[in-house]
């Protein structure tokens, strides 16, 4: 009988970059370098699962800002990606913070909305914002059709 993965959440460290990297697409591994951003990552024992990014600063609402949480399709519906949230939040807090906010797709990805409702978020009563076109993500192009829905939560 194999026993249940340990399962924990920490700030990704040098040292983890190149296992996690080789298992999970770390969109925003230039920003974390270049802006002192902050990745999350979730361990089911000792394999990475998935991941969360945390913007301190540049974001669209002058709030900390998850963004690119991630979590591998077969470990979705087990939690993760609420202990990756409240993980941001908690180290948003740390650093003294009131709110933080993040976006989620307007029209597609209704259960990740659904997720940051029941974890508090709300509509940070901005306008949509519309994204289209090419984007950089680690350097390589990455064509984007969206609208997003930017949402806060007191913390």
């Amino acid at each position: 009988m194999r026993l249940p993965a340990v399962v924990s959440v920490t700030e990704m460290q040098p040292s983890d970059v190149a296992l996690v990297d080789r298992v999970l697409p770390l969109s925003r591994l230039d920003q974390q370098v270049e802006e002192g951003s902050t990745y999350l990552v979730a361990w089911e024992d000792d394999r990475p699962v998935g991941h969360a990014h945390i913007a301190w600063g540049g974001t669209h609402l002058g709030l900390p800002e998850i963004q690119d949480v991630f979590v591998l399709p077969e470990r979705r519906r087990r939690g993760l990606a609420t202990r990756l949230t409240e993980a941001a939040e908690a180290k948003a807090r740390e650093r003294g913070w009131e709110s933080i906010s993040l976006s989620v797709s307007r029209d597609g990805n209704a259960a990740a909305r659904l997720l940051y409702e029941t974890l508090g978020y709300v509509d940070a009563g901005t306008d949509p914002v519309r994204v289209t076109g090419t984007i950089m993500l680690r350097g390589q192009p990455f064509a984007v059709d969206d609208t997003l829905l930017y949402l806060t939560k007191a913390l």
